[in-house]
């Protein structure tokens, strides 16, 4: 099996190798014509035929590969194009070259799905892929058109060679992209249903549909634009500017398609708001010159056109790849990409077909510029769109009307369970997660994420297992740390699965640890506030025996401060009626700041069995104001409302399962040691979990290979607490790291 990097390269050329196949014949259209004498509109009806095989094949294979691998697909494919190429070669008329693209049109549509699916699959991170995704075709379209070009103008066989080539490359690549590792070998799927799949068909999953159908517009200018140059290209270029070495013909074709390579390198390094405007710009613009040109006959002015144009092009189609690399589910990619072809094909055929028409009626000159400017007009509705869905996705997705920052809503469901999370910062940044501990929801992260969101970073937060608007499942064994972990890993692998920093607090930070352990591969670093990391588990075994005997005699306080997680485990109806007796109260006196005071003293927590349970014989929290600085009021009350959905019984699930913890524990590599850089955020004033004069952090420190410890004047609370030193303790770590 190939490396990824490997993989990578392979998969992209594979991509770019069965687009060249659409442009090769384009310089040879003026040739087939003067051989043969057939007219401008069959020649349309030639390039069409191409667009409808193509279609047929999105619509019944397109979303083969997500059922039986990518590997057979783009293989086949592969294969089918070098026949492509053979009947091309031996055509001998209008007919032989329909049947050439037909067979062709149906090898790219099953190859373009497929193979965008399996560049994004084998991508270092999504940046990588959106950005090789979206240029193959247009590298793959300039490569065939100046390869054909020089071929014809300059080769022997100028009919035949280029197409020979093509087909030995196409078989080489059949066999190399057996080497490709599948991310993910698809479950046993029944004959019969592989069989109704290929029934045609065209689908979108229910959460990609959204920012699907608001990029129809601009995939559809983009791609009409493209077909406009390959369909009447070498016409314009020979009647109208009087160019006649088909050499220069393939370069003016080939510039086009070069140039969308770099509109799609050159977007990816602006801010990520102007990237889409970027693309429809400049699109406008090299319409416009392409226009004028034209109208004056200048040949110069309509090669700069179209390098303008074509920076548009790429911009453009990156930016829906990407959008739809951020929106399909990884194991759904092949029917979504699948699915934009079949849109991105309509509208480089229709239009094209339209024109063929218009060309025998009104002329070509007048033809190409209408077409030019119906092409500008789609542009604009394309930005009309853009603007409309901008605006909803503010309306509909930030967490609260009036908030500061926009903190977007998601919810990512599998089979085993629905995770809702909240994100920010630019999709294609670098990846932070944060996770949260008892009694928390994702958004107990927002000043942290709202920084790092402003330093580039991509920041997501879920609601863990239990809380929010995530499953609640109703068995207290559904809460093991392996259970959450298998949660995180759907979730990572939904955003991409580039390795991330994974930050935690409280039991966030039980299960990033746990995670960084059993999932090394998807931790750059690891950040863990308020609890350290136990290769043993987190459980009572492992507490209780760390627990500082100067202040916790063992007589008096068997289990030291961990005596409310004991209650837990003997109590646990108990606990839970308590708790949510009055939600908002308690999670109001749950949430108060640290103080120094604290340090040296026996916690409250040490005495909950003593008391008969926290509230002590009250059974419930007395009223209490939730304290502004840890919670903005409006936060709260988005806190209180979640709790509010499930109550605490399954958040304080997470402490009846020991057993199971410690069992998963044990199983973990190299016996649970976290080769990645760790930050370990202690507060001072935390009387539960700071590792300052006590023995509590040493499993931690002699499992990490490479720790760092940060202490802030805080209490257990510390990210809600000392907001900023927090982020300033993980900037500095993550500078520090070069991470």
């Amino acid at each position: 099996m190939l490396s990824r990097p490997v993989s990578f390269f392979v998969a992209g050329a594979a991509g770019a190798a069965a687009l060249t196949a659409a442009s090769a014949p384009s310089p040879l259209y003026p040739v087939y014509q003067r051989l043969w004498g057939f007219s401008a509109f069959t020649l349309t009806v030639v390039f069409a035929v191409y667009v409808f095989a193509l279609l047929a094949a999105l619509l019944t294979v397109g979303s083969l590969s997500d059922r039986i691998g990518r590997r057979p697909v783009a293989s086949a494919a592969l294969v089918l194009l070098a026949l492509g190429m053979l009947l091309f070669a031996i055509a001998g008329g209008p007919g032989g070259l329909m049947a050439a693209r037909i067979v062709q049109g149906f090898a790219v549509g099953a190859a373009a799905g497929t193979t965008t699916a399996m560049i994004m699959d084998s991508a270092p991170n999504p940046r990588f892929g959106s950005i090789v995704s979206s240029a193959v075709p247009a590298l793959g379209i300039a490569i065939g058109a100046v390869l054909a070009g020089a071929l014809v103008e300059f080769a022997p066989l100028p009919r035949q060679l280029v197409f020979w080539i093509l087909a030995v490359v196409y078989l080489v690549l059949a066999a190399l992209v057996w080497l490709i590792p599948e991310r993910a070998r698809p479950e046993s799927t029944p004959r019969e249903s592989i069989w109704r799949s290929l029934l045609p068909s065209a689908g979108l999953p229910q959460a990609t549909r959204p920012a699907f159908f608001a990029l129809v517009p601009s995939i559809g200018a983009t791609w009409a634009l493209a077909g406009l140059y390959l369909s009447l290209g070498s016409s314009v270029l020979g009647t109208v500017l009087d160019v006649h070495s088909h050499f220069v013909v393939g370069i003016a074709l080939g510039v086009f398609f070069a140039a969308g390579i770099s509109g799609t390198v050159v977007s990816t390094v602006l801010p990520p708001q102007l990237r889409e405007w970027f693309g429809y710009g400049t699109l406008t613009l090299g319409v416009l010159v392409t226009i004028a040109a034209m109208l004056m006959s200048a040949l110069p002015l309509y090669v700069v056109g179209s390098v303008v144009a074509g920076f548009g092009f790429g911009a453009a189609f990156r930016f829906a790849i990407n959008a739809l690399g951020e929106a399909a589910p990884v194991a759904q990619r092949g029917q979504v990409f699948a699915t934009m072809y079949i849109v991105s094909y309509l509208a480089f055929s229709v239009p094209a077909l339209a024109a063929g028409l218009a060309v025998e009626r009104f002329g070509l000159k007048p033809t190409a510029v209408t077409y030019g400017a119906l092409e500008v007009a789609l542009v604009l509705i394309a930005m009309v769109a853009g603007i409309v869905r901008a605006r909803r996705r503010v309306s509909e997705h930030e967490l609260r009307p009036g908030a500061a920052s926009t903190l977007v809503s998601r919810t990512f469901s599998t089979p085993r369970q629905t995770t809702h999370y909240i994100e920010c910062g630019p999709a294609d940044g670098p990846l932070m997660i944060f996770l949260h501990g008892w009694p928390g929801i994702g958004l107990i992260w927002r000043a942290q994420m709202d920084a790092f969101a402003a330093d580039g970073w991509h920041c997501v937060a879920p609601d863990l297992r239990g809380y929010g608007g995530s499953s609640a499942p109703a068995a207290n064994d559904a809460y093991t740390i392996k259970e959450v972990v298998a949660d995180m890993a759907e979730l990572h692998d939904h955003l991409g699965g580039k390795t991330a920093i994974w930050v935690g607090h409280d039991w966030g930070s039980i299960v990033v640890g746990a995670l960084a352990a059993h999932e090394p591969k998807r931790c750059r670093g690891v950040v863990l506030t308020s609890w350290a990391y136990f290769p043993d588990a987190n459980s009572l075994a492992t507490l209780v025996p760390l627990v500082d005997r100067t202040i916790y005699p063992a007589d008096q306080y068997p289990d030291g401060q961990w005596d409310y997680y004991r209650y837990y485990t003997t109590h646990f109806e108990a606990a839970v009626t308590d708790l949510d007796a009055d939600q908002a109260a308690t999670l109001a006196s749950v949430y108060r700041p640290g103080s120094p005071a604290a340090i040296g003293k026996v916690s409250p927590t040490a005495m909950v069995t003593r008391d008969g349970g926290r509230f002590g014989a009250a059974h419930r929290a007395s009223p209490t104001p939730a304290d502004p600085a840890l919670w903005p009021p409006a936060d709260f009350d988005v806190l209180v409302q979640a709790f509010k959905a499930h109550g605490f019984r399954p958040p304080s699930a997470w402490y009846t399962n020991d057993d199971a913890n410690i069992a998963y524990a044990r199983k973990a590599p190299n016996g649970g040691r976290l080769s990645q850089p760790v930050l370990f955020v202690n507060g001072e004033w935390d009387a539960i979990c700071s590792i300052t004069g006590n023995r509590q952090g040493d499993p931690m420190r002699a499992v990490c290979a490479d720790l760092t410890v940060a202490s802030v004047p805080a209490g257990h609370w510390l990210p809600l607490e000392r907001k900023a030193e927090h982020i300033q303790a993980i900037r500095t770590w993550l500078w520090s790291k070069n991470l």
